[in-house]
């Protein structure tokens, strides 16, 4: 679980302890740094008020380095590149610009930016582009200029 406090992200201490197989997951955030966790009441769907240790978004990067594996890696890209820009785009102003949107080619999912009413696509994804351009059985598909942003 995830959400924004004071346009910070938090995570649930626990289940981001099970999620990189720490040992002991529910003192996960008592062995981090005391600016790296708060105790918070979150309100559940049924209305009942529930006491959850948080840990920032630096707490859990602490928390991958601590008890690295090689698969944490991975998790702290999905962190960087999917977790906190999903995060902070749900609690920006609706207008706001610009702003990040998804869009599939070539079957893979390519973020892009949307601004001043064109996309725009991150340098490291242009192969993507390039190669489906480049494949004859790609052809027939629609051309990315053409694409909807998928968000």
């Amino acid at each position: 679980m995830a959400t924004q406090i004071d346009h910070r992200p938090w995570f649930s201490g626990y289940d981001f302890a099970r999620l990189i197989a720490a040992p002991r997951a529910h003192l996960l955030a008592r062995r981090l740094v005391a600016f790296q966790r708060r105790t918070v009441l979150l309100r559940c769907d049924s209305g009942t008020l529930v006491e959850m240790e948080m840990i920032s978004d630096q707490g859990a990067y602490h928390a991958l380095f601590r008890f690295g594996h090689p698969e944490h890696g991975l998790i702290g890209q999905w962190l960087s590149e999917e977790v906190l820009p999903t995060l902070h785009d749900l609690h920006r102003e609706p207008d706001a610009s610009p702003r990040r949107a998804f869009m599939t080619w070539a079957d893979q999912r390519v973020g892009v930016v949307q601004w001043q009413g064109e996309l725009w696509i991150a340098r490291r994804d242009l192969p993507v582009f390039m190669a489906a351009n480049d494949d004859p059985a790609l052809g027939l598909e629609p051309s990315w200029k053409r694409l909807p942003a998928q968000e």
